[in-house]
């Protein structure tokens, strides 16, 4: 008898079953069932909607009479401008979107929230608009996000950065 309480930190759970997952032919790794078919059917749709994007820029460049060594960036371009971005005004304008969903606001109630926190109801479409956020609205946005002033910076300028307290 173990005279231990924690979990050892490895152990072996034979009632465990994983299956193996393939891509083209070659084992990409172990799954619980209970996962794998979602994360199949996911990865099914991802390789649809990237033959459907393709068949898309290659007939936008055919109308366009363009070269068709082009698909291949013109892809990228879409794809890059579908991403989250990490960082800068547009970073800022999602985070607040998003929110405003958490706080289950509508657009003018939101903007009222947002006056509550010294945060201008023109100052907000501004970020909206991907104006420059100036270091005054800092600290108003980082109080409706809920997220230091720090955080809020290096999202703002894709770096760390020291906050000077004005």
């Amino acid at each position: 008898m173990s005279l231990r309480k924690e979990p050892l930190d490895w152990q072996l759970d034979a009632s465990e079953t994983y299956l193996p997952f393939h891509y083209k032919g070659t084992l990409a790794g172990l799954l619980k069932q209970e996962f794998a078919d979602e994360v199949l059917k996911v990865l099914k749709e991802d390789e649809v909607l990237k033959k459907a994007l393709k068949i898309a820029c290659v007939e936008l460049i055919k109308q366009s009479g363009g070269e068709l060594s082009q698909v291949k960036d013109l892809m990228k371009k879409y794809i890059k401008m579908c991403e989250r971005p990490k960082h800068g005004t547009r970073a800022i304008a999602i985070l607040l979107g998003e929110r405003q969903l958490e706080l289950d606001l509508n657009n003018q109630e939101f903007a009222k929230f947002c006056d509550t926190f010294k945060l201008s109801p023109v100052e907000l479409n501004n970020i909206y608009a991907g104006e420059p956020v100036d270091d005054s609205l800092l600290a108003p946005l980082s109080r409706i996000l809920g997220i230091s002033k720090t955080e809020l910076c290096a999202i703002r300028d894709g770096c760390e950065r020291e906050i000077v307290s004005g």
